[in-house]
């Protein structure tokens, strides 16, 4: 009960999150207390949680009650995140692009179709797309070998260095003519030298 006079009085503070499918299993037994998600890529989901200010709790089914249901949680959460989260494409130091914005919720903006397709047509061309955090996302276009070489360099940097906050050192493949998304390659498994 007290979950769902949460949802009223957090409405507009309702967001999709990705998360790792496995890491939550972990610390969730109870399959009722399992997010509310969609699965995407590989071990990734997108869920949806309540932002506290300084903590995050997803909401699951056994959360909602009568009040709201699963679809009108996503399609609150989606339009929260577009009203409330301005991104902006900066170049890196090493030769790619990133995706600055809101700390805790640049990788979530990858999944979040209106966000994700201005940014892809800022380019107009097909993405490779890491995002080892949850503040981190880099891009550079698919046909650009030394753009990639650059982008696996630096998730191998970033492998060592304890960034905060992480998810995977995957690269994706985003079609931009069909607004379609692919797995590409798994870093932390990549021998790179």
């Amino acid at each position: 009960m007290a979950m769902q006079a949460d949802l009223k009085a957090y409405k507009d503070k309702i967001y999709p999150r990705v998360f790792l499918i496995d890491e939550l299993k972990l610390v969730l037994e109870d399959e009722a207390d399992f997010p509310i998600h969609r699965l995407w890529l590989k071990d990734l989901a997108l869920g949806y949680v309540i932002d506290r200010g300084d903590k995050f709790t997803f909401i699951s089914k056994c959360h909602l009650g009568d009040e709201m249901t699963a679809e009108e949680i996503m399609a609150l959460a989606t339009n929260n995140f577009i009203r409330d989260f301005e991104f902006k494409i900066v170049q890196t130091i090493f030769g790619c692009y990133e995706l600055e914005g809101e700390p805790d919720h640049c990788a979530t903006a990858i999944l979040v179709a209106p966000i994700w397709e201005k940014v892809a047509a800022h380019f107009g061309k097909d993405l490779v797309v890491a995002f080892p955090s949850y503040d981190l996302v880099f891009m550079t276009a698919a046909d650009d070998e030394e753009g990639i070489s650059n982008l696996k360099i630096e998730l191998y940097k970033i492998q060592g260095m304890g960034i905060e906050k992480r998810l995977r050192d995957y690269l994706f493949l985003y079609k931009s003519e069909d607004k379609a998304w692919s797995f590409l390659e798994d870093m932390e498994e990549e021998e790179l030298f």
